[in-house]
């Protein structure tokens, strides 16, 4: 049997020790700390998990639990559900958990331009008179997957302080319930964040929780100067999503130097992303060709991946929701070079911008993708972006077509808000369907899915949103990627750990995770 290469880590030397600090190295600043508000990634993520607790987390199956919630009860049409939260929390700043300040945190979440979406079908949040400690959330149409969607930032429950406070100070002061309190953020530079003495988590022994002393996240962009500060040992830890990064940290770990975790469940996908309001991709004829013009095997060659993470959709093989029928467009470069002429003989010169981020294996790989498509008559200008603006500018459709990263719940219903035509707003309003495609029959499919808790009626309608985006193509889709964790020899407990009723966690989530019982190894 060949060994693990997937984790490459050291056993601990027995029960784990409290003290220390971890420095993990984030792939991007975030442009503040406030869940309801602002523009979280991964990098985003990872700081929010150290000073805010969710009211779900997914177990090691992928099934969305209650986490600062401590139980969620649905009608049985999916039209209501009843979250009571966990007694006996407080917030950093003393103030009571309870079903009043879960209600403010989600209504702030509907409230916002950009986050309101997620909970768009939401009717009504209001605070159960028999129970305060529980909320009763309506529906506007059954929501049998709602949870799932409290997995993500809009579930991650905020002090009402936090919300009540001016805009600048409620983005950069953040008050939660988590593991680790806010001490100093220096944008571009550093978040700090000290243990929270009074954590309402225990370990299986029962012991407080978390370990560290503290914990301090640092942007650090590009790739190799992230790798290197684990290996002279300015990082602690670190994450990556880049294959050629990813294959040297495994080199590394196998040679005893580091510690290597890949993150093993549902991962986003690498795509194109299409602006389909905007000319010349408004024409699905313009997009398809896209499509047909890029071989993926090319792409590859520079970009590192691996030729069994191409992708078809944002579903891998092997992921009980794809549909191997799926119709996505495989190369065919004179087909595709046919339909660009067609478009230029009726409307002119087939032109549009690519964009992405200041990292140089992304600006080599939208290189590549210029090169091929322009081999089959398109003109394609390349921008490079910072990712905050990179980001404002994709939600508020100020791009044509974008290099990215995105779509990997482990439910797909978390995914649902960027691909609903609810979402779809016009170019200059905020939109986190990116894509701007609206479209009945993805809007079918997908909210047939979100009604049922009928495992066949969600793989048919997931089939179904799969088939119809291969027809319309938003994404020009590339390769699944894969998110990995480096870590020093001296770092234990890297991953999600358990949940709060003791059961295993999933240990990483679209390669987030949160330091709650990570810990270092002192002999």
């Amino acid at each position: 049997m060949e060994p693990d290469t997937t984790d490459i880590t050291i056993a601990a030397s027995g029960d784990p020790q409290y003290g220390g600090t971890v420095t993990f190295g984030i792939e991007a600043e975030t442009d503040g700390w406030n869940p309801t508000s602002n523009r979280w990634a991964i990098s985003g993520y990872m700081v929010g998990s150290a000073v805010f607790d969710p009211l779900a987390a997914y177990d090691a199956d992928g099934v969305p639990q209650p986490y600062l919630a401590e139980s969620f009860t649905p009608s049985e049409d999916f039209l209501t559900w009843t979250i009571r939260v966990r007694p006996d929390i407080e917030f950093h700043d003393g103030t009571p958990l309870d079903g009043a300040a879960v209600a403010k945190s989600l209504e702030a979440v509907r409230a916002d331009a950009l986050t309101g979406a997620v909970l768009a079908n939401i009717a009504s949040v209001a605070v159960d008179p028999a129970d305060p400690m529980a909320v009763t959330v309506t529906m506007t149409d059954p929501w049998a997957s709602f949870p799932a969607a409290l997995v993500n930032q809009s579930g991650y429950v905020v002090a009402p302080a936090q919300l009540d406070a001016e805009a600048a100070e409620s983005s950069a002061r953040p008050i939660g319930t988590g593991p680790f309190v806010f001490e100093e953020w220096v944008p571009d530079r550093s978040w700090k964040g000290t243990r929270n003495e009074d954590y309402w988590r225990t370990d299986a022994a029962g012991n407080q929780l978390p370990y560290l002393d503290a914990v301090e996240f640092v942007p650090v962009p590009d790739n190799q100067n992230r790798y290197n500060g684990l290996l002279t040992g300015d990082l602690q830890m670190m994450h990556m999503t880049n294959w050629l990064a990813i294959d040297r940290m495994r080199t590394e770990a196998e040679a005893g130097t580091i510690q290597f975790v890949a993150d093993q469940g549902e991962n986003e996908e690498s795509f194109v992303l299409l602006n389909t309001e905007k000319a010349p991709l408004d024409d699905v004829r313009v997009r398809r060709a896209l499509a047909l013009c890029t071989d993926r095997d090319v792409v590859f060659e520079v970009s590192g991946t691996p030729d069994d993470y191409a992708a078809e959709t944002q579903f891998r093989e092997g992921s009980p929701w794809f549909e191997p029928d799926n119709g996505f467009p495989a190369t065919d470069v004179a087909a595709g070079s046919a339909l660009i002429a067609e478009v230029e003989a009726e409307s002119g010169p087939v032109s549009f911008s690519l964009g992405t981020t200041p990292v140089p294996e992304n600006e080599a790989i939208t290189g590549t993708l210029a090169a091929l498509w322009e081999a089959c008559g398109v003109e394609v200008e390349l921008k490079t972006t910072e990712q905050g603006t990179f980001i404002a500018d994709a939600v508020t459709g100020n791009y044509d077509a974008n290099l990215w990263r995105q779509f990997g719940a482990a439910d797909p219903d978390g995914d649902y808000l960027w691909w609903t035509s609810k979402n779809a707003n016009p170019i200059g309003q905020l939109s986190l369907n990116m894509a701007r495609l609206s479209d009945e029959q993805v809007d079918a499919a997908l909210d047939a899915a979100r009604a049922s808790d009928d495992p066949e009626v969600r793989r048919e309608a997931y089939s179904a949103l799969q088939k119809r985006q291969s027809e319309l193509v938003p994404y020009v889709w590339l390769g699944h990627s894969q998110w990995a964790v480096g870590a020093a020899d001296d770092v234990r407990g890297i991953g999600n750990g358990t949940l709060p009723d003791g059961q295993p966690s999933a240990r990483f989530e679209i390669g987030r995770h949160r330091l709650t019982e990570t810990w270092l190894d002192q002999g």
